[in-house]
Order: structure tokens, then sequence, then C-alpha cells
């Protein structure tokens, strides 16, 4: 039962990846606002200030390209991995040719990928990938045993797990969210861009046990030798200026990022 559970969650990331193709980053504004891209160039700059030019990433979900080709832009030898052939394909569009001989792309899952793959990595990144898996500890797991001393480890853009601290401050947390969806739907919809959300259910995995606890994630990198970094925690909005708002003014938090390296 475990098994084919797993198999179809693989499938359902499979079907709905293929539907989104070159239009995932347009339906996920989330990831690419304002507010959110200082937070990605804040990251990147922080990870790549202490990586030596010959350095080679492993980038797991790099989707169309969202973290591999800022990496890549910025001179490293960079390995991608998704389990969608349509969205490589969309990112192999987008790698121009003075980069093509640093671009690595592949298809296939993550965990397959770690147990055929024996070739060395200085960061691996898990890419807003985990929540999708059906068994993410364990994945993660066979990715950390498979890892040099000295290697670091960043999961970034996942949906952050967390009980309610304030009913009060819940209440406005829901409703900019609800204000910032009626927006982003309104957007869709001018753009025409089908929002396929009945088909998610089963890709985004974790999501129906509220996200992911980070303590979880803590607790399998410090088993593994990791120390841990950095925590970064945040609320992520369709829209910057709803971002800010949240974050801000609000304080409230929906998403985080872990840095850790092996010891």
């Amino acid at each position: 039962m475990t098994t084919l559970l797993k198999e179809k969650v693989l499938e359902e990331n499979r079907r709905v990846h293929a539907l989104e193709n070159q239009l995932y980053l347009s339906r996920h504004p989330e990831q690419t606002n304002f507010f959110q891209n200082s937070i990605v160039e804040k990251t990147l700059d922080q990870i790549c200030r202490d990586m030596g030019s010959n350095s080679k990433i492993l980038d797991l979900g790099c989707g169309t390209g969202y973290l591999f080709l800022r990496f890549l832009r910025r001179g490293f030898d960079v390995t991608g991995l998704d389990l969608s052939n349509e969205m490589i394909q969309v990112l192999r569009n987008s790698v121009s040719e003075n980069e093509k001989d640093r671009a690595h792309l592949n298809v296939g899952d993550v965990e397959e990928f770690f147990e055929k793959n024996q070739e060395e990595f200085d960061l691996v990144v898990f890419s807003a990938v985990l929540h999708h898996l059906f068994d993410y500890e364990m994945v993660l797991k066979k990715a950390c045993r498979r890892l040099k001393t000295g290697t670091k480890i960043m999961i970034f853009f996942e949906p952050l797990k967390q009980s309610v601290a304030s009913s009060f401050s819940y209440a406005f947390h829901r409703g900019l969210s609800w204000i910032d969806e009626k927006f982003y739907r309104f957007e869709m919809s001018m753009r025409d861009i089908p929002l396929l959300e009945d088909e998610y259910h089963h890709s985004d995995y974790q999501r129906q046990f509220g996200g992911i606890d980070p303590r979880d994630i803590e607790k399998v990198l410090r088993e593994e030798n990791f120390s841990i970094l950095n925590i970064e925690k945040y609320c992520a909005r369709r829209f910057g200026i709803n971002a800010w708002l949240a974050n801000r003014i609000l304080k409230t938090q929906n998403t985080f990022n872990i840095l850790a390296v092996r010891g």
C-alpha cells in the first residue's frame, strides 16, 4: 500500500508539472515578486560568498530554472534534476550557448538519482521539493549519507507547519491571504492562465498535513552529522506588497529555508 501511494505521488507530480511546463513561474508569482526575490538574492549571496569558482552545485527540483539559472549565471557548474521532462526542456532552452558546458540537466526522481549517481557536489539544493515527496525524511537521509564533509545543503521555500500562536494575528493573516488570492485569480484570469487548482492534492503531498515542521528537518540533519548554519522563516504571498505587509507588519510566517553543512 505504501509503495502504491508513493508511486501515485510521483506520477501525480509528473502529470501536474507537465501541465505547468513553461507557465510554472507565471502561476507562482509568490516565488518571483520583489519581496521574495530579495530573499533569494540575499540567500544566494550568503551561500556563494564562501564557494570557490570550481564548486559544483546540485539543484534538486530545478523546474524551469528558478535557482538553477541564478547559480549558473554566477559562474558555477550546476547539475539540475527534475521529475518533469517538460520543465527540463523549458530550462534547457533558457540556457545560453556560453553556459551550456556548465549546465547538466537530468530527468528523474530524487531518490533514484542518489542511488545511481556517485558524483560529488559542494552544495545540494532542495528547491521547493520536499513537500512534493511521500517520505521526505527518508529521501533527505539518503542524500545526506552520500555527501562529503564540508558539503552544504540548502532547503529552500518549503511550507511551514506550525501551531497558531495568536488567533488575532491569525485572523489578519487569513484576511491578507484572502485578498492576495482574489487579486491573483483576477490576474490569472486576465492573462488567460489556467490555475490548475484542483490538480495539486497528491502532487503537493505534505501540504495535506499542514506543511513541514523544520524541527523534523533539523533532527534528520543533526543525526547525519550536519551543523545548522541558518534557519529563516517568513511569509510568502502572491504579490510583493502583501508579502511585505505580512512580514513587516503582521510578523506572520508560512515558509522556511534551512542552510546546513556536513561536519
